[in-house]
């Protein structure tokens, strides 16, 4: 009787007591601050608060063959996204490109987004949110404009890319149908 009043109390101690929770950490590489200003920008001016807090995004080398990669401790939350940072995903890439390979990692981490993979009856992906992405730019401008076509110039669907990574029942574009 005595040893069970013993573990007993033991257990209750153990129980009782408050578990360490790890501090979260927000820290953003300096090349990269202007990406997570214009997310958090973005998602203002659809009336969705996030805030600058509990995120680690740096370069880095990812786990897999892949340009991004973000990943949440189950203790703590801690949100951290790393970007490779060589020539087929950083380095060359346009701009857009950088953009909308950041956000995608944010939608992740941020925004709890899953990949979502379908494309329109064109065959042009539905989201940023999309794994094969990286492949070509959603929203990039001509690289090599020939002949003055510009037809290339994808830069007017940023709003609907932006638009969907926030809201995943945006509106089909008439650029989609």
């Amino acid at each position: 009787m005595k040893k069970a009043f013993t573990f007993l109390f033991i257990l209750l101690i153990l129980a009782c007591q408050k578990q360490s929770i790890e501090p979260t950490v927000y820290s953003i590489d300096k090349d990269l601050e202007v990406y997570i200003k214009s997310f958090i920008n973005e998602a203002n001016k659809r009336g969705i608060e996030i805030k600058a807090e509990n995120l680690i995004l740096k370069f880095g080398s990812t786990s897999e063959e892949i340009c991004g990669q973000c990943s949440k401790l189950p203790t703590s939350g801690q949100r951290t996204i790393i970007i490779n940072n060589d020539m087929v995903c950083w380095k060359t890439a346009v701009d857009q490109n950088r953009e909308a390979l950041v956000f995608h990692e944010l939608g992740h981490c941020m925004l709890d987004r899953n990949h979502r993979d379908e494309n329109f009856p064109n065959d042009i992906p539905v989201s940023i949110m999309n794994s094969n992405f990286q492949v070509s730019g959603l929203y990039e401008p001509c690289i090599y404009v020939i002949s003055g076509d510009t037809s290339c110039n994808k830069t007017s669907r940023r709003t609907y890319y932006i638009d969907e990574l926030f809201n995943a029942k945006t509106a089909v574009p008439s650029w989609g149908k």
